[in-house]
């Protein structure tokens, strides 16, 4: 029987009379040269069992995992706050915003800046960050009704509402429709850091994004000429592609990206042959648990592109080979039939996702690369790219004929996670306030 991952997780305690198998018992002409004993076994077995178990499809283990930054991150404790605008009045007649350069999220700050604590508030999923990656803040101005790119790193003035992020980096190698758009049998990492940039997160606040379709307004100003020219005076590149990924495949029909075929073009969907990784701080817990058993945790520390999902298949091959070493035991044979059963209902939760690119408003991806002088099109601009978003916002289009009270000024107030997520992080404060 599987215990509750929740109450599971939070009394990790090993046995110290646990024995690791015996050097001279493992044969070395085999992948790990050393195995777990039988009790061990059966405890990291069911410690990945336990964390998927109860996820019925991908969603919900994002939701958990989610959950679990939180904690992680001390919002439980602290409640949700921040120190942003939590309210403000649009107009589209006057909406001017402000696209702000506010830092690399993986740089050396100590303190975790407050446009980052609000990002975990607002965003769904937990956000990553990447190569040459950089973040950018889109917040609404009361000083002027267009677009202003400010380049130089700035912090958020607490007068701006901040309508949503932006952060890019130069994506990953693994991309199977990106290769075939780009007709390479493997994506090089001297190409892709050269002329690719991937928009890895696109975040708008809410409710902002639904009432106001501000996701959409986020791709469309990722891929202007402004940022990607930023892009390549900062990291000295020539970038000649923009692709973004959709946050849900197989578990949602929609995205934010649909109905933007005049900028970005989907290109094909992801094959994820992978199931959902575990998460921290979970997995870091299965490393320390086993490095204190010999098995170094370098040998499920990768490195690069993918290097996550690498990680975590190289521990449940290592994990699936206990099973198989230790089979002897009635215990193990029961188990590993449930793990092997597991592991296929893992499968499902994968997340095949859409991949869309943008070439600028050039008909071939590689244009830019051929010609001597660079090609900038009007159409690309911020200014041309917020007009656009705003006029299809005012017509109605994109579902929007549900909100028409947008076409006036109307008072929003930030919306925060989910109510499901919202339900835990209340809960859980009040029990620390206790």
């Amino acid at each position: 029987m599987l215990i509750n991952r929740c109450n599971y997780f939070s009394k990790l305690i090993i046995n110290p009379n646990y024995i690791r198998a015996d050097n001279d018992e493992i044969d070395t002409r085999k992948r790990y040269p050393i195995v777990l004993d039988i009790a061990d076994t059966i405890y990291i077995t069911n410690y990945l069992l336990g964390y998927f178990a109860p996820s019925k499809n991908a969603l919900d283990l994002m939701e958990f995992q989610k959950i679990e930054d939180l904690k992680k991150k001390g919002y439980i404790k602290k409640g949700i706050d921040h120190s942003f605008k939590k309210g403000s009045e649009i107009d589209l007649a006057s909406l001017g915003i402000n696209i702000r350069f506010v830092g690399t999220p993986n740089d050396s700050r100590k303190k975790i800046p407050e446009y980052l604590k609000l990002l975990d508030l607002t965003s769904s999923h937990i956000n990553y960050g990447g190569w040459q990656c950089s973040d950018f803040v889109v917040t609404q101005s009361a000083d002027h009704d267009t677009v202003k790119f400010i380049k130089e790193e700035s912090e958020i003035p607490n007068d701006e509402y901040i309508l949503g992020w932006i952060r890019c980096d130069s994506g990953v190698l693994n991309n199977k429709p990106l290769q075939e758009y780009l007709g390479q049998a493997k994506l090089m990492p001297d190409f892709v850091n050269a002329h690719i940039m991937n928009a890895k997160v696109l975040v708008p606040t809410q409710p902002f994004g639904s009432k106001y379709r501000g996701g959409k307004l986020l791709a469309l100003l990722s891929q202007s000429n402004e940022i990607r020219n930023w892009f390549n005076e900062r990291y000295k590149r020539n970038i000649i592609l923009w692709y973004s990924m959709s946050l849900y495949g197989s578990t949602k029909p929609q995205c934010q990206y649909d109905q933007l075929d005049r900028y970005i073009k989907f290109i094909g969907k992801t094959e994820s042959k992978h199931f959902m990784r575990m998460q921290n701080p979970h997995f870091d817990r299965i490393k320390d648990w086993l490095d204190r058993r010999g098995i170094e945790r370098s040998k499920f520390s990768f490195r690069g592109s993918s290097k996550a999902d690498r990680s975590f298949r190289e521990l449940v091959s290592y994990v699936e080979y206990c099973l198989w070493y230790n089979k002897k035991d009635i215990t193990i044979r029961s188990l590993k039939d449930k793990f092997d059963s597991q592991l296929t209902s893992l499968l499902e939760l994968t997340e095949s996702k859409r991949c869309y690119v943008s070439t600028y408003g050039l008909e071939h991806w590689d244009d830019n690369l051929i010609n001597v002088e660079r090609v900038e099109l009007e159409q690309n601009s911020l200014v041309s790219l917020f007009e656009y978003w705003k006029k299809k916002i005012r017509k109605g289009d994109w579902g929007m004929r549900k909100y028409k009270s947008v076409l006036n000024p109307t008072h929003i107030e930030m919306e925060y996670l989910n109510e499901k997520m919202r339900k835990v992080i209340s809960e859980k404060h009040k029990q620390q306030a206790l």
